[in-house]
């Protein structure tokens, strides 16, 4: 998956979410760490491991 291309459909609105399963986290924080729009989007953490990633509201951002 590539990754940074999801990350600036979520953060453009061209997705609603993003949802990383434990086993691709490895891979998706080495895309998220150099990604220059963190504050953006948000992750939430859920059952299991699993995170969603989704477009801050205006007043989170």
């Amino acid at each position: 998956m590539d990754y940074a291309a999801s990350l600036e459909a979520l953060r453009l609105g061209q997705m609603t979410e993003l949802v990383i399963e434990p086993q691709d986290f490895p891979a998706f924080f080495n895309v998220w760490r150099d990604y220059p729009y963190q504050n953006a989007i948000v992750g939430q953490a859920g059952r299991g491991g699993i995170v969603t990633y989704r477009a801050a509201k205006e007043q989170e951002a």
